[in-house]
């Protein structure tokens, strides 16, 4: 009770945050309402850990507790991964890792900062003219930053400025531009799918995929960063969904760009889901990944990462259909139930 009363007044400031990105609060809400509501929801299901952006885009004000129990939060999908995918986790979690191990599927320059010297990162970013700075195990692109040779020019203290890229362990990869059929949506980000997928041994099965764009003239194209999802149907490649921001705002077209979002088709999609299918058999101990692709001008394909713990809202939320009961029972289905986990006696 303690450890709650103290949490509460945290989660009201969180949440005063949060919903000033809601552009619509739902009919028969108000704010005060609808944070209360939130906390209901986390109290009636205390196994899932509901965000504020979860119980956004799931639309749980306006279901039962049964539909909500339907949906796979964050928390449930790592839990439910964590005894499948822990020996993946080194060659996926580490992006230097992965760009070793999986280089035939990456044609982007790159250079990890702490290995190089000065002059070799002035001469990457000159070469390449524009290049991402990435933290070697960030994820929902913190810490990202985009610098061109002209803003290192501009750098006033680049002793200090290179002293914290090494300290945060920072990597350097080129700055690498959306085909046409993606770029169009926001052409400011590079766009990628999110292409879910299971493997054991021979058997391989695409999950659920997903497009992710930027939004406002920002350089990510994750929710978590400010961009627009929605769900793709893995037999055709093409858009069922309309768009959805993690404030649970929804966009039949991009804001910015206004290229419609629903039935849209996304180019070279056979050969997105084959290069998936070859990724998984680079290392025996991948199961469940969400891989990041890019399809880069001239439809030459890109992986830009593999997610060990996959979030699955990109293939719940926009079409508000949970998958918790269909993920759970994959797993079993291709792995077999988890070893017990060993617990601690006093």
């Amino acid at each position: 009770i303690v450890r709650n009363l103290r949490a509460f007044p945290v989660l009201r400031r969180r949440f005063k945050t949060y919903v000033k990105g809601i552009e619509h609060i739902p009919d028969g809400f108000t704010e005060r309402k609808l944070f209360y509501d939130y906390i209901k929801v986390r109290r009636t299901n205390p196994e899932k850990r509901v965000s504020m952006s979860e119980y956004t885009i799931f639309g749980f004000h306006s279901l039962p507790v049964e539909e909500q129990k339907k949906f796979l939060t964050d928390t449930e999908a790592t839990l439910l991964m964590r005894p499948y995918n822990a020996e993946s986790e080194p060659y996926l979690k580490d992006k230097v890792a992965f760009l070793k191990n999986f280089s035939e599927y990456v044609s982007r320059d790159w250079l990890y900062v702490p290995e190089a010297t000065p002059e070799q990162f002035v001469d990457f970013v000159k070469r390449n003219g524009s290049v991402a700075l990435k933290p070697q195990l960030s994820s929902w692109g913190i810490g990202f930053k985009k610098m061109t040779a002209e803003d290192l020019e501009q750098v006033e203290d680049f002793e200090e400025f290179y002293q914290n890229l090494i300290e945060k362990k920072y990597l350097a990869e080129q700055f690498i531009q959306s085909d046409p059929a993606l770029a169009r949506f926001h052409p400011e980000s590079l766009n990628t799918l999110r292409v879910i997928t299971f493997r054991n041994g021979e058997r391989f099965q695409v999950f659920g995929c997903g497009l992710r764009v930027g939004n406002k003239g920002l350089h990510v194209d994750n929710a978590h960063g400010g961009g627009i999802f929605c769900e793709i149907d893995p037999e055709t490649g093409i858009i069922i969904t309309d768009g959805l921001d993690e404030h649970g705002n929804y966009y039949e077209r991009h804001p910015m760009t206004g290229v419609k979002f629903k039935g849209e088709q996304i180019p070279y999609w056979d050969e997105v889901i084959d290069l998936c299918r070859r990724a998984s058999t680079t290392l025996p101990c991948l199961k469940v990944v969400g891989w990041d692709v890019a399809i880069l001008p001239g439809g030459k394909l890109e992986l830009i990462e593999g997610n060990h713990n996959p979030g699955m809202n990109i293939v719940q939320a926009p079409a508000k259909h949970g998958v918790h009961d269909k993920f759970a029972n994959l797993l079993i289905d291709f792995y077999g139930y988890p070893e017990p986990q060993e617990t601690a006696t006093v």
